[in-house]
């Protein structure tokens, strides 16, 4: 894909919504580059077409770069009969307001590009599965951003990574569905995709009720929401944290937790799993030290899905661990976890081994 966008900054936030969907490059209008050797599958436009010069060069824009049958879907920031007419004039195939959300966003582009599997089962449940799951991770974006930025917790967001990843996580093997999480470049969107789409599948395994997996679902997606809060030079640093980095790293729980209750609007399971996903029944975690009772069933779950993930994650610094191996190190973690819930897991384990 290619965005064209008039922002001087590249309109990163976009561009990182796109680029979860499929590989995106920008260009900014005005300091294009020499036409591009192959075509984009499709072009993107970010473009103020109520200034008679940015229509303009955006149509120069469009012909430089685009080939005679590349669909143009353009992003209006003001949704008018003036600018849909004005983008229609200049060779849009579709239009949607710059805030559209993010499902809507996918499914709009799979629609230009035609992604639908061309009747075979096997090519539409995947092609079905890399669409929810690219509307799950455009949201998490958006959800992530909005925290990262001191804004409140986009609730509508959060709901369609829900929706999204528990029905990827219904309609296909959790081994399709880590191959598309593994293709994710940023690990905080890697992980935070892993522990819900494990959640999801672990839920479906132990034959939860509909409501009852997307509670799971919706405290695996929210349970790092405080490390959008983190620095990013200590949650990004390649390797081990120092002793206070990692006490800054520790208080993520904590810092989602008080986001999560003052924004108000969430179960008490969901509250739970956020602050309390690094408690162990031996009362070795934090932050409170809890010990057997008082963790709760989903806590103890997505305590499961979030170590398993972090020794499977795909990393530039390390190999992931085998499939086999990290499951091994959940049981050897003892009475740490429960063991009931790490016996049932394996079988969640064994779908991605297939997948490594």
């Amino acid at each position: 894909m290619l965005l064209i966008t008039d922002r001087v900054d590249g309109h990163p936030d976009l561009a990182r919504r796109l680029g979860l969907i499929r590989a995106c490059e920008t260009v900014i209008l005005g300091a294009e580059a020499s036409p591009r050797e192959s075509r984009p599958a499709i072009v993107i436009g970010d473009v103020d077409l109520g200034r008679r010069e940015s229509v303009e060069a955006m149509r120069q824009a469009l012909a430089r770069h685009r080939g005679k049958t590349t669909p143009y879907l353009c992003l209006l920031r003001e949704m008018t009969v003036r600018t849909a007419i004005q983008a229609r004039a200049i060779g849009a195939t579709e239009v949607l307001a710059a805030d559209a959300p993010a499902a809507l966003l996918v499914k709009t582009i799979d629609q230009l590009l035609g992604d639908g599997g061309n009747g075979d089962p096997a090519e539409e449940t995947a092609a079905f599965t890399r669409a929810q799951l690219a509307t799950a991770a455009a949201s998490l974006a958006d959800m992530l951003g909005a925290v990262a930025s001191g804004r409140a917790v986009p609730l509508r967001a959060v709901e369609a990574s829900v929706e999204a990843i528990e029905q990827a996580a219904g309609a296909s093997d959790i081994g399709d569905l880590l191959q598309v999480v593994w293709s994710y470049d940023d690990l905080t969107y890697q992980h935070c995709m892993l522990v819900a789409g494990l959640a999801a599948s672990f839920a479906h395994q132990l034959g939860f009720s509909a409501e009852d997996r997307k509670l799971v679902t919706r405290a695996a997606v929210l349970h790092d929401i405080g490390k959008a809060r983190i620095p990013l030079d200590i949650l990004h640093k390649p390797g081990a944290l120092d002793a206070a980095e990692q006490a800054v790293m520790r208080g993520h729980p904590m810092l989602g937790y008080e986001m999560l209750v003052r924004q108000g609007g969430l179960r008490p399971e969901v509250l739970a799993a956020v602050r309390s996903h690094h408690e162990y029944l031996d009362g070795s975690g934090y932050p409170d030290g809890l010990k057997d009772a008082e963790i709760g069933d989903i806590v103890r779950m997505i305590t499961i899905c979030d170590i398993y993930a972090a020794l499977i994650e795909r990393r530039s610094y390390k190999p992931p661990m085998a499939p086999d191996h990290a499951y091994a190190m959940l049981v050897l973690m003892g009475t740490k976890l429960d063991a009931a819930l790490v016996r049932a897991f394996e079988s969640v384990v064994l779908k991605t081994a297939q997948a490594a």
